[in-house]
């Protein structure tokens, strides 16, 4: 199994994203702890992931409060010897559509200020239990935002540029203390809204914009990528799975691309 033995801890880790890569984890042999603010939606998350592997254990966390953070991070930390993953797949709502002229600052920096605020709080807080007898790896998730010029996607291109640099300077600074840092960067995924989530309420507008729904939306979304087809759900997980493992352990200060080809790297 690729990550026997791994601790593994998820922020966000009852949304779509952050149950399939826990899902995944747990398939490949890993002690999983899932985060998240709903207590209800994360318990039912953790059900659901089920599967004759052992469920992953489940904490309440708010990602912008550093302070409660830390303290979750203590709780898991006196568990096991030390973390070897934190990802933070946390969810931060956001505008697509409106342009500069009717962008108000709130509205713009909504995702600056909370994606990055959120993987400060959950990087800080983890850093102290990792890196000692083994290599840990802090996994990033952007979006192609930070790498495309799209009109209307201000807050959210400069948010998920913000977490690309912040990924690469991170590795920088923690490569001598034996920690990883890679950002991982899928594009819309087909099942994703199906699975429950955010996005099939980011996308409605611009698809009814469009005269489409949002299945018909992500259907032309595919046709703009080299494979002509979305990543799903399951690509994101079992990509995570093997950024998580041994295997790319020679890995950092990487972008990965899994857009199926919507942006060249």
């Amino acid at each position: 199994m690729l990550l026997s033995n791994k601790n593994i801890v998820i922020f966000g880790g009852s949304g779509a994203i952050g149950s399939a890569v826990a899902g995944a984890c747990l398939s490949e042999g890993a002690r999983v702890f899932i985060g998240a603010r709903d207590a209800q939606r994360l318990a039912a998350a953790a059900s659901s992931l089920d599967i004759g592997q052992g469920m992953p254990a489940t904490f309440v966390v708010d990602t912008q409060q550093a302070d409660m953070v830390a303290r979750s991070i203590v709780q898991i930390a006196a568990q096991v010897d030390e973390i070897d993953v934190v990802m933070d797949a946390t969810s931060v709502p956001h505008d697509q559509g409106s342009q500069i002229d009717t962008l108000d600052l709130g509205t713009f920096m909504t995702p600056v200020h909370g994606v990055l605020t959120s993987l400060f709080n959950t990087t800080t807080a983890t850093l102290p239990h990792m890196g000692k007898r083994r290599q840990g790896l802090v996994l990033t998730l952007t979006t192609p935002g930070g790498r495309t010029a799209v009109p209307g996607h201000l807050g959210n291109s400069v948010a998920s540029a913000g977490v690309e640099a912040f990924t690469r300077v991170l590795a920088a600074e923690l490569g001598p203390r034996n920690i990883r840092a890679v950002c991982l960067g899928p594009h819309a995924l087909s099942d994703a809204p199906k699975a429950g989530s955010y996005t099939a309420k980011l996308f409605a507008p611009k698809a009814a914009a469009m005269g489409m729904t949002v299945d018909e939306w992500l259907g032309a979304a595919a046709g703009t990528t080299m494979l002509g087809r979305l990543p799903t759900l399951k690509d994101v997980a079992q990509t995570a799975a093997f950024l998580m493992s041994d295997r790319a352990r020679a890995m950092t200060a990487a972008y990965v691309n899994l857009t199926s080809g919507m942006i060249a790297d």
